[in-house]
């Protein structure tokens, strides 16, 4: 009996062997055309050349061909089919759309099962409403919303934002001239019954020449975006949507971007926002976000455009969509870091993370941030602007709006970390770019408040992969501000305390640096959740010690910023 159940596992072991091995190649060949993928949107010089769009595309197809049958089978062909719509957006070539389309209906024919499924089906309904095909486009969307029953949008942990709902609100510093409310209320009501979306809310956030508007949508949809000239205007259709029964016809705005924005149903079934913009020559950036679906739109002056030392050219990348520019990233500015702006993590009604004996992340984050105010202070002669200088709810887009609005040359936002492991505990410092850990995709979903594993983070980071990483001086700027200071928080912090551990330079996407137009980087001081760590946070002596350390590593990196700058 013994020696059959041997001889039985033995098998069995023989067996599993080669399935375990393709699994294994699969995953090697998979991460390998990952890292390729990343490297291609990280690079503009990279992106203007087809040849280099082909070798990523040929990696993941390796993939495919190989191990169609393995875990990675539906993530590689999903993938190619991105590639291709990436590129037929941006060059039209009718070549890359059938490309594109094979891709995606390969997902959904021989991967019926994968969860990527809803998503091809949407990226079809992207390409047919392109070209014009609505028929197609709403099918292929309506697929995808029966197919996952997505009745209602995913229960996220951010804060309910404070969303447009036409009733009055008045933000800091604006003055909203005239709003106009539709006299039919009930016709617009109807208008959004039977369709596949509904435009629920608009949120806009201005400060001295950039201006972030966010539409707020139930379900997720295509959409398309044009520049029209005399007068300047965007304009942006959303395939079969709706509009809430409380969205303002019109809103004019007395500062700002844009000077009114316009709502009306331009189709049966296709919502039109008209942006009229307040000066000509207005750049502006469309993307969508998940979780809850939205589309964001940044409009800034040239001058307003991503920074970069003028010793190193970097070319303009292709645009994200056509009609769409993107901000050059080649404006020089003098050496000298003038302007710093500390973000206080969380606040309000966002207290963030919470330690085992009640302190408040929020509450951590703030007295650390005014410590090093002081500090950066005494170090520098810049000029440092804190987001909130008492517990308030800032919303995220409100805080890389108000950097790029002061013309900042450096963005540090302020946490403090957490974990359900206890134990967890360190220092770490990150910069803008894709997470290549699972703590990193877990520190980012927890900061940008959706939930871990979500096919929504991994969509978010694409987003912001394609409109923000492709200024590589920046990312490459943050990565070395993000050494700076870890080495110095970890030295600074280890000749006073004893088991201060260094968890490095770390990596990941935040919505918090998202679009900044500086070097920005998120420190996460220490771990709330550990005990030991929490006793120290909220400790007057170790914040102060955190925020010297934080001062030195910024003064540091300013003294070799200025030198390059030479």
């Amino acid at each position: 009996m013994y020696i059959t159940r041997v001889l039985i596992t033995a098998l069995l072991i023989v067996w599993a062997t080669p399935a375990l091995s393709a699994q294994q190649s699969a995953e090697s060949l998979y991460q390998n055309a990952r890292r390729h993928y990343y490297a291609l949107f990280s690079s503009p010089r990279k992106m203007k050349a087809r040849k280099q769009w082909r070798r990523v595309i040929n990696r993941f197809k390796t993939v495919v061909d190989k191990h169609p049958k393995s875990k990675r089978g539906d993530d590689a062909l999903y993938t190619i089919g991105l590639l291709y719509k990436r590129l037929y957006f941006q060059l039209g070539d009718e070549r890359d759309k059938q490309a594109a389309l094979k891709s995606f209906e390969g997902v959904v024919k021989r991967y019926p099962k994968s969860n990527l499924v809803d998503e091809a089906q949407r990226h079809i309904g992207d390409i047919r409403y392109r070209e014009r095909d609505e028929k197609k486009a709403v099918k292929a969307y309506r697929k995808a919303l029966v197919r996952k029953k997505i009745i209602k949008t995913t229960v996220s942990k951010r804060p309910k934002s404070r969303i447009n709902t036409g009733k009055k609100q008045k933000a800091r510093g604006e003055k909203i001239v005239r709003r106009t409310t539709p006299a039919k209320a009930r016709a617009r009501r109807d208008s959004g019954r039977q369709t596949l979306s509904k435009l629920i809310g608009v949120q806009r956030f201005s400060r001295n020449g950039y201006t972030r508007l966010i539409l707020h949508l139930s379900n997720p949809t295509a959409y398309k975006t044009a520049k029209i000239k005399n007068p300047d205007r965007l304009f942006i259709d959303m395939l079969d949507t709706g509009l809430g029964p409380k969205i303002p016809k019109t809103t004019r705005y007395s500062s700002g971007m844009a000077k009114s924005v316009r709502i009306a149903m331009n189709q049966s079934k296709v919502a039109r926002v008209v942006i009229d913009f307040s000066e000509p020559n207005t750049f502006q950036t469309v993307s969508a976000l998940y979780n809850p679906f939205r589309l964001v739109i940044d409009l800034g002056r040239r001058k307003m455009a991503a920074k970069s030392r003028p010793a190193v050219k970097s070319k303009r990348a292709p645009p994200k969509q056509r009609n769409v520019r993107v901000p050059s990233v080649n404006v020089k500015r003098s050496g000298r870091v003038r302007t710093i702006v500390i973000d206080a993590g969380h606040g309000g009604k966002d207290p963030g993370a919470i330690g085992p004996t009640g302190v408040k992340e929020k509450n951590v984050t703030l007295a650390i941030a005014k410590e090093l105010k002081k500090a950066i202070e005494k170090k520098m002669k810049a000029r440092v602007i804190l987001t909130r200088s008492r517990d308030r709810f800032v919303e995220l887009d409100n805080r890389t709006v108000y950097a790029n609005s002061v013309n900042a040359d450096l963005f540090i936002s302020i946490h403090a970390n957490a974990s359900r492991n206890r134990r967890a505990r360190g220092i770490e410092t990150y910069f803008l770019s894709p997470a290549r850990s699972k703590d990193e995709l877990a520190t980012a979903a927890r900061e940008n408040m959706i939930s871990l594993g979500s096919r929504d983070a991994t969509k978010n980071d694409l987003a912001y992969i394609m409109s923000d990483l492709t200024n590589t001086q920046k990312v490459n700027d943050s990565s070395i501000l993000a050494r700076s200071v870890q080495r110095s928080l970890v030295k600074g912090t280890r000749r006073q305390y004893h088991g201060v551990k260094d968890k490095g330079v770390k990596q990941a996407v935040f919505y918090v640096l998202w679009r900044a137009s500086m070097p920005s980087i998120l420190v996460e001081t220490g771990f709330i959740t550990n005990r030991s760590e929490e006793r120290r946070l909220k400790n007057r002596a170790y914040i102060k010690t955190l925020a010297n350390s934080i001062a030195t590593g910024i003064a540091q990196f300013s003294r070799t910023y200025m030198v390059a700058q030479r």
